[in-house]
This record gives structure tokens, sequence and C-alpha cells, in this order.
């Protein structure tokens, strides 16, 4: 299962990559979301940590939870979403450096 997911969102990268190379666009959508959210200073603390910035740019799970603009709404209204969100980059940092969560570790 875990092999059919990553070879699914690997050709579903690939092909969005091929799309945008092909027909440019001046900027993406995640790139637009990212500067609209660096308006505020939880994000743009979060985004200056080199750690954080790396997987805010890379991570499959967060980029396409950037890419949504409903996402983006609720991120900059709800202080209990950011809190999710830094905690989802967070995480993802730690699986992405191969450190387990006290979660994982039970």
């Amino acid at each position: 299962m875990i092999i059919i997911d990553f070879i699914v969102d690997l050709i579903g990268d690939l092909i969005g990559g091929l799309l945008e190379a092909i027909i440019p666009t001046p900027k993406s959508k995640l790139e637009k979301h990212i500067e609209e959210l660096k308006e505020d200073e939880w994000f743009s603390q979060l985004n200056k940590d080199v750690r954080y910035n790396y997987i805010i740019w890379h991570n499959k799970k967060v980029k396409r939870y950037l890419k949504k603009p409903e996402n983006i709404k609720i991120l900059k209204s709800s202080e209990w979403e950011r809190e999710k969100f830094i905690q989802l980059v967070i995480e993802e940092h730690k699986r992405f450096v191969g450190i387990q969560s006290s979660d994982q570790i039970k």
C-alpha cells in the first residue's frame, strides 16, 4: 500500500512538474500562498528557520496543504489551525531527518 501511494505521488509530481515547465506561470499557487503567509509573523519566523524552510518548499504533505486557497484562509484566521500546521511542519522535519517522535516509539 505504501509503495503504491509513493508511486502514485511520484507520477503525480512528475506530471505536475512537466505541466509547469511546459506552461510557465508567473508564480505557482505555492509561491503565491507562501508570500501571502509571510506577511504574518508566525509564518515568517517558521519560514526563516532553515530546517523548516526546506520542509515548507519540498515536503509533499506540506506543499499539498499550502496549495489549497481554503487552507490559507483558515491559517490566517485560526490560531488552532496555525498550531496544527506548525506541528505538521515540525513532525515532517523530524521524519525527514530520521528522528522518531515519542508517539512513534511506543
